[in-house]
């Protein structure tokens, strides 16, 4: 009797899930691409060349549609290349990697409130890690070897809860969230408790606002690190202005770190300063051409002595055949930082071509 009624039980839920795929609009999206780096970095390795040639899929499988109570709910998963385990990443930020990568579920109750769970999606205050236009990736995305931080959040790469509110001010956007456990990884189960006994937890607050041709973005995140008694809490706060009036647009952006995301922070801490200005000309309704200036001024007490700032100069200039994008990109990162600090004359520079196809 009971194997029947579990049986029964599992073909009423089936027949629930098919039901309810009836009533969604289930769309697949993604991208393919393709990029070749050269480059060379000098100064306390001596002169070394390298050059890449990797590629990278991405898959998106959105559904949206509305609930019985009237509220609307959307759910997306992302499956990407750059997240499956392969071995030749050993980061913290890469262990226990898992294709199925950025993930959300909404339920709104109106147009202008919503209730989320994601796995690195954009929520909380990571709305504002980027204030200024970009062409293509983002100033520590563009290639990776620069070295330069970036504003603390508590959902990428991570698990997190929370809210968000809409049409707060002209186009405004008040984004909180909120990650219980720092330590979660990937592939932690919604059906299993976790192992990892005392986590670090956060929150994260991020609000967007464009008054006409001006987009004020301002975040800011609070990480309690639970680790031992030494373990130093992170603080992150960023805010940046951009202007755009079509074929400009022009931004600034400052951030300040006080610690790290890291689940084994110590008392020995970084405290980064990031400045960035960005602008970017359409010159045709093809070609894009982008510039970005960057400098970061790493201090703190795991830096023994403090060396002279970091500056990133980057190049952009991408052509859009409609699905198809091809980017070429230039950077020049003086003084990179490592985990004591900033290194008068280690200096890398990069070129990176980039064929982007979109389905």
């Amino acid at each position: 009797m009971k194997n029947k009624a579990i049986k029964s039980l599992g073909f009423l839920t089936v027949a629930s899930l098919i039901s309810t795929s009836a009533l969604a609009q289930v769309t697949v999206s993604g991208y393919v691409e393709a990029g070749f780096m050269t480059g060379s970095t000098r100064g306390t390795l001596g002169h070394v060349n390298s050059k890449n040639l990797g590629g990278e899929t991405v898959i998106t499988i959105a559904g949206k549609g509305k609930l019985a109570n009237g509220w609307d709910y959307s759910a997306y998963q992302n499956i990407d290349s750059d997240d499956a385990s392969d071995g030749r990443v050993t980061t913290t930020n890469y262990t226990n990697a898992n294709p199925l990568s950025t993930r959300a579920i909404v339920l709104s109750p109106n147009k202008d409130f919503s209730l989320f769970y994601t796995f690195d999606g954009v929520y909380g205050g990571e709305i504002a890690r980027t204030a200024v236009p970009t062409v293509t990736e983002r100033v520590a995305d563009l290639t990776g070897v620069a070295s330069i931080a970036e504003f603390i959040d508590v959902t990428s790469g991570h698990h997190a809860v929370g809210f968000d509110v809409n049409n707060v001010g002209p186009k405004g956007r008040l984004s909180v969230a909120y990650n219980p456990t720092l330590d979660a990884r990937p592939h932690s189960s919604s059906d299993r408790a976790s192992p990892t006994g005392k986590t670090s937890a956060g929150y994260s607050i991020g609000y967007s606002v464009s008054p006409g041709p001006v987009t004020i973005r301002a975040g800011v995140t609070k990480i309690d690190q639970r680790q031992s008694a030494t373990a130093q809490d992170a603080t992150s706060k960023t805010l940046g202005v951009s202007f755009t009036q079509a074929p400009f647009a022009i931004g600034a952006q400052r951030t300040q770190n006080d610690g790290t995301k890291a689940t084994l922070a110590t008392t020995a801490n970084f405290e980064d300063e990031v400045d960035t200005i960005a602008a970017s000309f359409a010159a045709t309704k093809e070609v894009t051409i982008g510039a970005t200036y960057s400098t970061m001024e790493r201090t703190g007490t795991a830096v023994a002595t403090k060396g002279p700032d970091l500056k990133v100069t980057q190049l952009i200039v991408a052509y859009n055949l409609g699905p198809v994008v091809i980017s070429g990109a230039y950077e020049d990162a003086k003084n990179k930082a490592t985990a004591t600090g900033t290194v008068s004359g280690l200096d890398a520079t990069t070129t990176k071509i980039k064929v982007k196809a979109n389905f």
